[in-house]
């Protein structure tokens, strides 16, 4: 039988583990970042409610899904259930311009198997303002300081 093999290496344990396929688990990643005064770079954070830690408002891409729309899905259904004051139009902009940052293997997973890895593409998009709800996956969603003087909370 055939199995697909982590191209970082071996992690010292087999078969899918906690991922849906065999080989590459696709995920999308949204930056969403505005400036906060003059100096200070904000980015927005979502807490889960799964294990409470605080995260990138991403998921998995679904079959027959591009990137580009599990960005802007996986960022509504997380950290605009009420759409902070912005329009579909006005997310459809957004997320038709952003800058992709990184795409490859998220190798330190810890998901991740011989047999089944994370590889995931991450975009940053910049907007001038809006305040966001949590979504059904997000216990809370709040713009997290990144830089600036001020360490982040």
């Amino acid at each position: 039988v055939f199995r697909p093999r982590n191209p970082v290496g071996r992690t010292g344990y087999t078969g899918r583990g906690l991922l849906g396929k065999w080989g590459p688990n696709q995920a999308a990643d949204p930056v969403v970042t505005r400036m906060s005064g003059e100096e200070d770079v904000e980015m927005v954070a979502i807490q889960r409610k799964d294990n409470g830690t605080w995260a990138i408002p991403g998921g998995m891409v679904d079959d027959g899904e591009t990137v580009s729309l599990t960005l802007k899905k996986e960022f509504m259904e997380e950290a605009a259930a009420s759409g902070g004051g912005l329009t579909t139009e006005n997310f459809d902009t957004i997320f038709a311009n952003g800058t992709q940052v990184y795409k490859g293997i998220v190798d330190a997973d810890p998901r991740n198997t011989d047999d089944a890895w994370m590889e995931t593409t991450v975009v940053h998009f910049h907007i001038h303002d809006a305040e966001f709800e949590a979504g059904h996956d997000a216990a809370k969603v709040k713009w997290l300081k990144i830089s600036g003087n001020e360490a982040p909370e």
